[in-house]
């Protein structure tokens, strides 16, 4: 005699998707960014980093028409490429400039989807712009004489200045970390800079060997500044107050030197010109590209072979290197 199979009624629940999808929790923009701002603190994320983010969300969100209280869930694809329309037509912003601005949203979309927040994110579906090659911009032999010969080393202002651009001339410091320089990271005995993790774009602890006129300069504005303002002061590079430099300031200061020098309709002479002059001048002067590497405080080693193709200056002199070496006649 056959069995029957006796039937048994549903015990437990399961998630079931009705209509377009599960229904997520509404948040507002405003509250939707605050989460993902929570979330960057608590898993260390520097200020500078979410600083920019804000302020890229923020643009974006007023640019694109919503007010803060909307719901974050009814921002879409489209919404992102008027903004990046608008950064390009109206703005006139370069699209490296808007792929970073871009990378900074996607980021916290990105963020949002990850945490259930919204369901899927729409930067998703944006592409980055496409960009031309980004030519390397560094100065002459001539032109890094003429942009130093201006300075006032007489000055209090213009002696600092002078070393800290030729730290970043001979060392590759990047501003920020000139900014950040501390008298206890410089060890003038062993003529070396140790970059602490936290100074760092790559968060890695960095060891910058520095030359020996680099060390006597920068032990004379050490001494001089502790002279002035008394030995609690901290930062190698200070204002005349004693007070750490703005972010801006040397930027500023050597586009000053630059208009003086007669440099502005020839290059641009800049912080981040100084890095590049000492990149391009350590690979000509025999160093190795894993050296440079670390000392630049690169994560990857494709950033660092940018600098092997030197300048259209460098080309042209091994060229005619080659050249005068060239026996064949035809």
């Amino acid at each position: 005699m056959a069995r029957m199979k006796r039937k048994t009624g549903v015990s437990k629940r399961r998630e079931v998707n009705v209509g377009r999808g599960t229904v997520k929790p509404y948040k507002t923009i405003t509250e939707a960014l605050e989460t993902v701002m929570n979330i960057y603190i608590a898993e260390g994320y520097r200020d500078r980093t979410m600083n920019d983010y804000r302020k890229y969300w923020q643009e974006f969100t007023e640019i694109a028409g919503f007010l803060p209280d909307e719901n974050i869930s009814d921002i879409t694809a489209d919404h992102l490429r008027k903004y990046i329309a608008y950064m390009l037509k109206e703005r006139g912003l370069s699209p490296v400039t808007v792929n970073i601005r871009l990378g900074g949203i996607r980021a916290i979309f990105t963020r949002l989807e990850k945490e259930g927040i919204i369901n899927e994110s729409p930067a998703a579906k944006v592409r980055k712009l496409k960009t031309d090659e980004q030519r390397i911009l560094t100065l002459t032999d001539t032109q890094v004489r003429r942009l130093f010969k201006v300075i006032d080393r007489d000055s209090f202002a213009g002696f600092r200045d002078y070393c800290a651009m030729l730290t970043m001339l001979k060392c590759g410091l990047r501003s920020n970390e000139i900014n950040a320089l501390e008298i206890s990271d410089v060890d003038l005995e062993n003529r070396v800079i140790l970059l602490p993790g936290a100074k760092n774009k790559n968060r890695k602890t960095r060891t910058v060997p520095i030359s020996p006129k680099v060390a006597e300069e920068l032990e004379q504005l050490i001494g001089e500044t502790r002279e002035y303002f008394g030995d609690h002061i901290t930062h190698v590079f200070t204002n005349q107050f004693g007070e750490p430099l703005r972010e801006d300031h040397l930027r500023k200061r050597m586009d000053k030197y630059a208009r003086t020098a007669g440099l502005k309709d020839e290059c641009r002479a800049s912080p981040h010109s100084l890095r590049h002059s000492f990149a391009v001048n350590f690979l000509k002067n025999g160093g190795d590209i894993r050296t440079l590497m670390k000392v630049l405080g690169h994560s990857d080693l494709s950033t660092t072979q940018i600098y092997l193709d030197f300048t259209d200056d460098v080309v042209t002199e091994q060229y005619n290197k080659v050249i005068a070496n060239d026996t064949l006649d035809v």
